[in-house]
């Protein structure tokens, strides 16, 4: 067994353990105390991924105009768009 395959079973045994356990607190008198638990962790889960793609969108520069990715209309890349074209040309095409 690899590395990989060791830690895959490790994470599925403790899984089945989390869940085990789980279960058998949810049928003694922690029940309340559980449930509001996980759902707190849920709920902060969520709202921590959240507020991290926020920080990301605020912190992240735009993206350059495709404007001047391509080119403007007079300029030199011309050129570079009919080379693509042309290479293209002395292929014969796939029959399917």
């Amino acid at each position: 067994m690899n590395k990989d395959q060791t830690y895959g079973g490790l994470i599925l045994a403790v899984s089945v353990i989390v869940v085990l356990g789980y279960i058998a607190l949810l049928t003694t008198g922690w029940r309340e105390l559980i449930i509001d638990a996980v759902v707190s962790i849920a709920v902060l889960g969520i709202l921590g991924i959240t507020g991290w793609i926020g920080w990301t969108m605020l912190t992240t520069p735009p993206p350059a105009p495709l404007e001047a990715e391509i080119g403007t209309p007079g300029s030199s890349s011309s050129s570079g768009t009919t080379s693509g074209s042309s290479s293209m040309a002395g292929k014969p095409e796939e029959k399917k």
